[in-house]
């Protein structure tokens, strides 16, 4: 039981669990409850590989800034064990991705958003494109969901999921900011900083929120909007990212919500 906790801790639970949770409910709304928990479960499995693999690429700089919550580096899990995981978790993917409702297209897009996220793992985390990973990637969630249910997608859709990737990272990056620098990942939060990576977060939430209000008529969206002008005032670095999640999670739920 301990390896397996320590597995999912691995596998960055929290966003894992996130994106799981928003892909249930966007699924469940527009389809059963079978279809919605088989779709559910194939994207668990993407968001497992790459949360896993993301841990073995920063073990060494992980190490070198003794993060111990870590479960490779406090050795609550091997290398090898994790490694061992991903072959494990690659095969149940390409089955689900086979067998379930996440199938034909649907299956095949998804696959390209699990692509998108490893290339930021591997190649994009370090360069000025390091969002455009989670551009493609969120802009495709409600893509393959609603192509897999039937459900047709007006092209606001995946422009709220990219935007809401693109202010993930940029809020994500807050609490490693001065750490990423020294270890030399300069992805494009980095480089830009803190103050201007706030801007991109309050532009883009406040985005989405915009244009959810300018197709539904949600006035909930405007609240949303409003909320985001925060991020032009100084903030304790603590807060910024839990504060930007929930704004980015208050337009996914209305977005759902806007669904019929």
């Amino acid at each position: 039981m301990t390896k397996l906790l320590a597995l999912f801790r691995a596998a960055h639970f929290l966003p894992t669990l996130t994106v799981t949770t928003l892909t249930f409910a966007l699924a469940f709304r527009t389809s059963d409850l079978a279809t919605a928990a088989g779709i559910a479960t194939t994207v668990f499995a993407g968001q497992l590989i790459v949360g896993w693999s993301n841990d073995l690429f920063d073990y060494s700089d992980d190490r070198l800034h003794n993060r111990e919550e870590k479960p490779l580096v406090s050795q609550q899990l091997s290398v090898q064990l994790i490694q061992r995981a991903l072959v494990l978790d690659t095969i149940i993917l390409f089955l689900l991705t086979v067998l379930g409702p996440l199938s034909g297209i649907s299956g095949l897009l998804h696959l390209i958003a699990v692509m998108s996220a490893l290339t930021y793992n591997f190649k994009f985390k370090v360069t000025r494109l390091s969002f455009l990973p989670y551009l493609i990637s969120f802009g495709l969630l409600p893509i393959f969901i609603l192509t897999a249910t039937n459900y047709s997608i007006p092209i606001w859709m995946p422009i709220i999921g990219s935007l809401f990737g693109i202010g993930a990272h940029f809020a994500n990056v807050f609490k490693d900011l001065e750490e990423d620098i020294a270890s030399g990942i300069l992805g494009l939060p980095q480089i830009l900083g803190s103050k201007k990576s706030k801007i991109i977060c309050a532009l883009s939430f406040g985005s989405g929120a915009l244009i959810l209000f300018l197709n539904t008529e949600q006035t909930s969206a405007l609240f949303i909007l409003l909320a985001a002008l925060v991020f032009l005032f100084p903030l304790p670095r603590k807060i910024i990212f839990p504060f930007a999640m929930a704004l980015g999670l208050a337009v996914m739920a209305l977005f759902i919500v806007a669904i019929s």
